[in-house]
């Protein structure tokens, strides 16, 4: 974020852009709100892909590395890889229990991001939202671990979306304080 008036000046060129991204991520939260399920399952198959694409890439790329000395190790990550892609759509069930777990503990850092970073940057007008939004992004990572595994089947859908609904209300709210000041 900002640190200084250059910046700012800088910032408030793109306060537009603020406000998009913002609106952007309110939209893309409210449909996760309404489609709970479906963005869990979106979401199991989306991250399974692109661990399936990786693998796949990691296993072709070891085989054509012989002389680098660890071809075998490149070509088991691989593999790894691909099994864990694969399993996300022959057990959405399972991978999404995985899942919750890994999006607590990445609610909880974004949480403490958003926190650091609005206590870095006071000077920025509305920076107490990224402070609200980044205390509701940490409760939220406390809830999901609290009912996991059991409310694994809609909570990454709920979750992500009322995420993504308080940063777009922040981006926005920054976007017109830049855009009036």
């Amino acid at each position: 974020m900002i640190s200084n008036e250059n910046n700012f000046h800088a910032l408030k060129e793109k306060s537009s852009w603020f406000i998009l991204v913002g609106v952007i991520l309110i939209v893309l939260g409210c449909l996760a709100l309404g489609y709970q399920f479906i963005a869990t399952v979106f979401s199991v198959y989306f991250i399974g892909s692109l661990i399936l694409i990786a693998g796949l890439a990691q296993t072709l790329h070891s085989f054509s590395i012989k002389s680098f000395g660890q071809s075998a190790l490149w070509a088991v990550m691989g593999i790894l890889y691909i099994f864990i892609g694969l399993m996300s759509f022959l057990k959405p069930v399972a991978v999404s229990s995985a899942l919750t777990l890994v999006m607590s503990l990445l609610l909880m850092m974004s949480g403490f991001t958003q926190i650091f970073s609005a206590m870095i940057n006071r000077n920025l007008p509305r920076w107490g939202w990224v402070l609200i939004s980044g205390m509701i992004t940490l409760i939220l990572g406390f809830m999901v671990i609290i009912g996991w595994p059991y409310d694994s089947l809609w909570i990454l859908g709920m979750f992500l979306g009322i995420d993504l609904v308080f940063q777009g209300w922040a981006y926005v709210a920054i976007g017109f304080a830049l855009k009036n000041r």
